[in-house]
C-alpha cells in the first residue's frame, strides 16, 4: 500500500495538560506511532489503534492538533467519524496527526488500578453484538 494512503498518527498518552498563561503543554506522557488506512479513518478505528498501546478508559477525550497550530489554540476534539475524517483530510504530504489523550476525571475513591480496569470500554464487544 502507498504511504499516501496511510495516515500516520502519533498518540500522546499517560500525561496531562498544564496551562501557563496563554501557553499549554502536555507533560509526563509517552508517545506511540500508528498507521491507519485513510479509507478506514473513523472514531472506532482511531480508538482501536490507541488500544494497541494502552487500556482506554470510559470517558477518555481525544484531541488532535491542527497542523501549524499550538496546543493553546489548535486542539480539536475527536467526537465522531466526521471529525476524524476532517483530521485525515487536514494532514497532507506525509504529515503526522498528533492525538493527545486526556483521561476522564477520576471520581473520589475510584483512583486505584482495579477501578480503572473496570472502566475499560467494551466497545469492540458491542460491535460484535450488533
Amino acid at each position: 500500500m502507498d504511504l499516501l494512503d496511510m495516515l500516520a498518527v502519533r498518540f500522546h498518552f499517560g500525561g496531562h495538560f498544564v496551562n501557563h498563561g496563554n501557553k499549554r503543554e502536555y507533560i509526563r506522557g509517552r508517545e506511540a506511532l500508528s498507521y491507519i488506512d485513510r479509507d478506514k479513518v473513523s472514531l472506532p478505528e482511531v480508538v482501536g489503534h490507541l488500544r494497541d498501546h494502552l487500556n482506554v478508559s470510559e470517558g477518555v477525550l481525544l484531541h488532535w492538533l491542527f497542523p501549524g497550530m499550538e496546543l493553546h489554540n489548535g486542539l480539536c476534539v475527536l467526537v465522531d467519524d466526521r471529525a476524524c475524517q476532517f483530521m485525515s483530510d487536514s494532514i497532507v504530504e506525509l504529515g503526522v496527526a498528533d492525538i493527545f489523550v486526556e483521561d476522564a476525571p477520576v471520581e473520589n475513591g475510584s483512583g486505584n488500578d482495579s477501578d480503572r480496569e473496570r472502566n475499560v470500554s467494551d466497545f469492540e464487544d458491542e460491535l460484535v453484538d450488533m
